[in-house]
């Protein structure tokens, strides 16, 4: 569970440094609202789970971020960024903590 937190940790540092970026007109995959009102809310909330060892049941266990992210945003998969493959990988072992 610790390494699943400090992925956590490094993924939420990353989406800050893209939210600081997208304010100061730094354009990227993501955007000020998916990082704002999606993605980080989410890890948040993630990271509370964790630190209070409450996990959902493991059918419950997906991430919003990351069916957002190709089904609604359009992300490319072809040629993905590092938010993109942090937020992956956390959804992938989020399911099988």
């Amino acid at each position: 569970m610790e390494k699943f937190r400090e992925q956590l940790l490094k993924t939420l540092e990353l989406c800050n440094d893209e939210l600081m970026k997208r304010k100061k007109g730094i354009l990227g995959e993501s955007t000020q609202e998916q990082l704002e009102t999606v993605i980080l809310p989410e890890l948040e909330q993630l990271l509370k789970i964790v630190d209070d060892n409450t996990l959902p049941q493991k059918d419950q266990r997906y991430l919003i971020s990351f069916a957002s992210a190709f089904t609604i945003w359009g992300w490319d998969m072809q040629n993905p960024t590092d938010i993109f493959l942090l937020i992956t990988k956390l959804n992938n072992d989020y399911k099988h903590l």
